[in-house]
Order: C-alpha cells, then sequence, then structure tokens
C-alpha cells in the first residue's frame, strides 16, 4: 500500500507561547521519506514564529501517548536521518508518538544553519515542532526533548525558556546524546530550570568529560557510557541497545 505523505502548514505565534495555533488546509506532497510507510510516520511541514519552514517526520502512536521531540546533530552536515527508521519505530512501538524535525539549515528546512545553536531561534525549531505536534492530538503536557550533539542546544535553551513562559509546554525529561560545552552556548545548564528534569546523558570514553562533570547535579539525572560508542545519534550504529536504553529511561520518567 503506497503512504501518501501530507505537508501541512502552521504558523507558530509570536513568542511561541501563545495558544497553540490552528493548522491551516493541507496538501498532498509528492512523495515520502525513505522508511515513512513502514514506521506509520508522514513527512510534515510547518512554520516557526519566526516564519522559518520546517520539515519533520510525524509518527505518532496511541491517543495521549508520551511525545519524543527530536534534535538531530549539527546542521548543515546533519539532518534528521541522524535517527534512522528502526530507532523511530522502536520509540512508537515503546508507546512514544515522536516527531522528527529537520532543524532549521538543514535537510529539507529552510532558514541558516547557524541560527538553529547560536543565539535564541533555535528553541524556536522545538516551539514549532510542538505546537505542530499538539495540533495532531500530541501529548505535549508529558513530552521529551532527545538532542545529539548540538542538538542538545536547543533542547535545552527550549527548556530554559519554558520555565519562564506558562503558555510554553515545559519538558518533563531530556536526553543530551553526546553533549558538550557547546550544549551551553546560551544557557547553563547547573542553575537553569533543567536540573529539576530528569536527564539522560550518554557519551562514549573519549567524549565524556563534560557529560561525566555533571555528576552530583539533578537527582533524577542518569548516565550512560558506551564502547565503542560514537557521537551524538552514531552511537545506534556502534551500540544498537542504545536506543532501547533511551526507551527505557523515557518510559520510567514520562510515567511520573
Amino acid at each position: 500500500m503506497r503512504t501518501v505523505a501530507v505537508i501541512l502548514s502552521l504558523v507558530v505565534a509570536p513568542g511561541f507561547g501563545a495558544s497553540l495555533p490552528s493548522v491551516a488546509s493541507a496538501a498532498p506532497s509528492a512523495s515520502a521519506a525513505p522508511g515513512a510507510a513502514s514506521t506509520g510516520c508522514e513527512v510534515v511541514r510547518f512554520e516557526t514564529s519566526d516564519s522559518v519552514s520546517l520539515e519533520a517526520d510525524w509518527c505518532p502512536s496511541v491517543e495521549g501517548a508520551p511525545l519524543l521531540v527530536l534534535m538531530h546533530m549539527i546542521p548543515p552536515h546533519h539532518s534528521r536521518a541522524n535517527y534512522p527508521v528502526e530507532v523511530r519505530a522502536s520509540w512508537v512501538a515503546a508507546g512514544f508518538s515522536v516527531i522528527n524535525v529537520d532543524r532549521r539549515g538543514a535537510g529539507e528546512s529552510g532558514g541558516v544553519a547557524s541560527d538553529a545553536y547560536k543565539g535564541p531561534k533555535g528553541k524556536l525549531d522545538v516551539a514549532a515542532a510542538l505546537s505542530f505536534a499538539a495540533s495532531r492530538g500530541g501529548n505535549t503536557a508529558d513530552w521529551a526533548c532527545v538532542g545529539a550533539s548540538n542538538g542538545t542546544t536547543s533542547c535545552l535553551d527550549y527548556a530554559a525558556h519554558a520555565h519562564t513562559d506558562d503558555k510554553a509546554p515545559s519538558p518533563s525529561a531530556l536526553v543530551f546524546m553526546t553533549g558538550g560545552t557547546y550544549t551551553e552556548a546560551q544557557t547553563a545548564l547547573a542553575g537553569s530550570a533543567a536540573v529539576n528534569l530528569p536527564i539522560l546523558f550518554t557519551f562514549n570514553e573519549e567524549e565524556k568529560a563534560w557529560s561525566e562533570g555533571g555528576r552530583g547535579g539533578g537527582e533524577a539525572w542518569q548516565w550512560k557510557t558506551y564502547s565503542p560508542g560514537g557521537h551524538g545519534t552514531l552511537v545506534f550504529g556502534t551500540n544498537p541497545e542504545s536506543a532501547g536504553d533511551v526507551a527505557t529511561f523515557l518510559t520510567a520518567a514520562l510515567a511520573k
């Protein structure tokens, strides 16, 4: 059976803390991304509050399922393809809805790549993904931001912002896959709202310094070292069990 991808236009209100917008009329896409049919995903488009068009995979699970927002490694060299089809499928099967975003300047999204991780605009990508998911019935009251490499930057920036805006859905948990000093480009982890969230830090022995430096931080933080490991989402190839470890952590974190 052929899967038809749907492109949606969604505009997030300025400040992205306003009430979630309605979805404009949908138009069929020319094609679905590879693996879309096997994961039950749709390829969709929506806009950020600063009018950047983003493309994403929307992979819903059962009604009310916790939501995962995926932020890939550094644009423009990486894209949402960092999260393999089989990994996303396993998370949907584990009971999560997933939105896997091409960050601005990457893949099929518009915008300037450096804006995804330098300055205030990266968090707008997370906000737009949440608004789209909510328009499709996604559970933005119980969700986690999963960031790989400097995708962690957008996750942390958004979490800090949401703490100051009661109309912005705050994450219930974070996953930092090979976080580093770049994670804190705009927001220091220590002293931020994220300290009170469950956070899973994944890393390899060669890149453990920043993640290990957080030991003794949040009470609900966990650390996972992989050998040989791989930077960010590359760990899914070197250590396939890592996808299950993320699901196990988030199942416990989002059930609280």
